[in-house]
């Protein structure tokens, strides 16, 4: 089974919107869109100038469209006692992603949320 790593800081933390942004694609979108509105602003009480990273779509986004998250293979990374990383370039290769294509996967998210609201 093939690991990819979505490191959160400073990658998945690029995929954010606002709640204007939810308010525009994703609200009258049917009972989940109203719903993921909801708990998008009930999440924080001042939405001035805020944002939120919506860390679970990354997963699927990756398994939707790879291009998206552009990745590289590298040794996977040994957790020391002291909770740093070291590196051993004989262990196994994993795919870590470095960036993250926001646009194109809000795009297939508002898209397919669109479609399954329609009649």
């Amino acid at each position: 089974m093939p690991f990819v790593q979505l490191p959160c800081t400073p990658v998945v933390t690029h995929l954010t919107t606002t709640v204007p942004e939810m308010e525009r694609y994703v609200a009258g979108r049917g009972a989940i869109g109203d719903y993921l509105l909801k708990i998008f602003k009930d999440y924080h009480k001042d939405h001035f100038a805020w944002s939120k990273v919506l860390w679970d779509m990354t997963a699927i986004a990756w398994l939707i469209n790879d291009s998206w998250l552009p990745s590289n293979l590298v040794h996977s990374p040994i957790v020391t006692d002291n909770y740093t990383l070291s590196f051993d370039q004989s262990r196994h290769l994993i795919r870590t992603v470095y960036f993250v294509r926001r646009d194109p996967i809000f795009r297939d998210f508002f898209t397919k949320l669109d479609r399954r609201a329609e009649p």
